[in-house]
């Protein structure tokens, strides 16, 4: 159980990335991004395997591991945890050889997150891997029994499921170390009632992702600046005295270093409203 609320930020926007997606390893400053971090007081960095040259990405290997572990120490910058962006095109859910090949990365990732003393491994199940589906869900659901062991890093389900329904699913599915990411902008995007939907919700969230989106499906800006209701769900989160892990998964628009120092000191602030909210 945490019994504080820890910030960090994910791979990536600590780095310009002209050409590249957002959501891509920052291959050529993945080291300095660590300095970076400890720059900006930050006390994480989330992991991220984006599909592409993963067997290259340092996560893999015993000397990158020990890299990333030898960075942590001297910054003082935790990695605990794993964003799998790779499966978010849906091949694991799928009937053909691809869907084995997947499954067995996924129990690869796994193997390498708790060889790294990684907590947590973010599984998105959204778009292409949503599990809206009672297919999907029994298919998920059988995956996650079949790779899964005591011994395993927590599975975080990051989910466009609506949060009665991800419940329904993780309850049903019953396995201590399956819970959830909960990603306030993608919520917001999705039109969901973040209030109610973190009361239902908070007992099973092992990490939130902070981000301010437009709804109807719209883009991330700047935190404050779009219309995620961040202030409110300070004061829910306060209320639940939740604790743990908040993760900056902001955009870096053309110059990642303006973008987070205003995106880690509204963080900041958004912090201690729930911290203070929680004392008043």
């Amino acid at each position: 159980m945490d019994h504080t609320i820890v910030t960090g930020i994910m791979q990536g926007r600590l780095s310009d990335k002209p050409g590249q997606p957002l959501q891509s390893f920052p291959w050529k400053s993945w080291r300095e991004e660590f300095s970076r971090a400890s720059f900006f007081g930050l006390n994480q960095i989330e992991w991220l395997v984006d599909g592409y040259n993963d067997t290259m990405n340092p996560l893999a290997s015993y000397q990158g591991r020990k890299e990333i572990k030898d960075l942590s120490l001297q910054y003082n910058i935790s990695v605990n945890s794993v964003c799998a962006h790779k499966f978010i095109d849906g091949a694991l859910l799928g009937e053909d050889e691809s869907a084995k090949t997947t499954k067995l990365a996924l129990s690869q990732l796994l193997l390498w997150a708790s060889e790294a003393e990684i907590k947590f491994v973010i599984l998105p199940i959204m778009g292409a891997m949503s599990i809206q589906h009672p297919k999907a869900k029994n298919k998920l659901r059988k995956i996650l029994h079949e790779i899964v062991t005591i011994h395993s890093p927590t599975i975080l389900l990051e989910s466009d499921l609506p949060a009665i329904d991800l419940k329904e699913f993780i309850d049903e599915t019953n396995l201590d170390n399956v819970r959830v990411l909960y990603d306030l902008g993608n919520a917001s995007a999705m039109n969901f009632d973040i209030t109610k939907e973190l009361n239902i919700l908070h007992s099973m969230i092992g990490e939130i992702h902070i981000k301010d989106r437009f709804i109807n499906d719209g883009g991330s800006d700047r935190l404050g600046e779009a219309d995620t209701p961040l202030n409110s769900a300070a004061k829910t989160l306060s209320e639940l005295s939740w604790r743990g892990p908040v993760i900056l998964e902001t955009p870096v628009f053309d110059d990642w270093n303006a973008e987070a120092e205003s995106n880690i000191s509204y963080t900041e602030r958004w912090v201690d409203l729930i911290l203070n909210s929680e004392k008043s």
